[in-house]
């Protein structure tokens, strides 16, 4: 008993080590970015000073440009209580909410399949370029927010449709209303697919007979609808600006985001999510095995709905597949699993352990210097030049 507790904390502190390098390191050492972290930072000071934790303000008028409901803000005032108002009061919440999506997905994959597998989607996902960079973990945008708690209804929905577990429905509608107070309907391009499941495993019958569907979904309304009423309140018209931007970027390019239905598959490819050739492998090895089959075409349903959704929107622009990195290093995770195993049926620790040094520690390296080196790109630069 004592050598397994000695064993887990070697382990969590390996995985809280690279966490601070690829999340925390330098992550208040670069300037405030245009556009949207500079929105965020503006709301959030306004905040402190106007006392008005409903509407957003922008020189002490109702800021409709941003329409994002409040919660990075909250949390951004939160930071800035503590530490003063600087750039790592503003970068915290996002970076703290994707060590909060790795750490889930670590405690997860482990309590449910193997500790090994744990560790292979934890480095896959830390590792993933799109995961830790700009407008996603490194930045006080809202994207790394979102991701995580839909991340958290995702599980607490999974819990729910195959362990059984009633109340994780009632959490599943929590964490979907947080969800909405961080980005609106962003927050609910996971709906479609999990209707989907509802339907494909024959659980209708058993979700109109829980009481926690309907206290979860008041709870919901109350929230949402709540919110919208008070801020359109507080900064008359935001209903109609919502709907426009949120609504109205699927129709029409906003803020010239205009790209091909391919936009997310080419990003993804290029450079996003390096581990990209082991997703079909993945989703293939873990279709075959009987016992995790219908977890695979849950999580296969829910990649290829969203996935589905943001390649038709006409705007786009490329943090918005944050939420699927969770499910792509799932199945990209799986197949290094599996090659582990191959490579040492009996599983010896000290193998296991060089093993995943020799797959993940180039990637380690190129995390930790991205996350050093803090360089935006040369178009951004150019573009950040071009708007002084």
């Amino acid at each position: 008993m004592l050598r397994a507790k000695y064993n887990n904390l070697i382990i969590y502190c390996l995985l809280f080590t690279c966490i601070y390098f690829v999340f925390f390191q330098h992550l208040g050492s670069f300037h405030i970015l245009n556009w949207d972290e500079s929105m965020f930072a503006v709301n959030a000071c306004e905040m402190i000073n106007n006392h008005n934790f409903i509407g957003l303000f922008y020189k002490n008028l109702p800021d409709l440009f941003n329409s994002k409901p409040p919660m990075q803000v909250w949390l951004q005032v939160f930071f800035i209580k503590i530490i003063g108002y600087n750039e790592l009061a503003i970068r915290l919440p996002s970076a703290i909410a994707s060590i909060c999506s790795a750490l889930l997905l670590f405690s997860f994959v482990k309590k449910r399949y193997s500790l090994l597998y744990a560790l292979c989607v934890f480095f896959v996902f830390i590792t993933s370029f799109g995961v830790a960079t700009f407008h996603t973990g490194r930045t006080g945008d809202a994207d790394a927010l979102l991701s995580f708690l839909t991340l958290c209804y995702i599980t607490s929905f999974y819990r729910w449709l195959f362990e059984d577990k009633k109340n994780s429905l009632f959490y599943f509608f929590i964490f979907l209303s947080l969800a909405f107070l961080t980005k609106s309907f962003a927050s609910l391009l996971f709906l479609p697919g999990l209707i989907i499941c509802v339907f494909f495993f024959k659980n209708v019958v058993y979700l109109l007979k829980s009481k926690w569907f309907y206290v979860g979904f008041m709870l919901f309304l109350s929230i949402s609808l709540g919110y919208l009423y008070l801020r359109n309140i507080y900064n008359p018209g935001y209903i109609n600006i919502l709907t426009s931007n949120d609504l109205g970027r699927y129709t029409s390019a906003l803020d010239s985001h205009k790209e091909s239905f391919d936009f997310y598959i080419n990003l993804l490819f290029e450079k996003r999510f390096a581990w990209l050739i082991l997703l079909l492998p993945g989703l293939l090895f873990m279709g075959f095995k009987r016992t995790i089959r219908d977890k695979c075409i849950f999580l296969f349903i829910l990649f290829i709905t969203y996935f589905f959704i943001i390649s038709c929107s006409v705007s786009k622009v490329y943090w918005y597949d944050l939420p699927l990195y969770p499910i792509l290093s799932i199945f990209s995770g799986y197949v290094l699993y599996i090659l582990i195993l191959k490579f040492n049926p009996h599983q010896k620790p000290v193998l296991n352990i060089a093993i995943l040094c020799s797959i993940f520690l180039l990637p380690l390296f190129f995390a930790f210097r991205n996350s050093s080196k803090n360089e935006i790109s040369t178009g951004d630069k150019k573009l950040e030049i071009l708007s002084e």
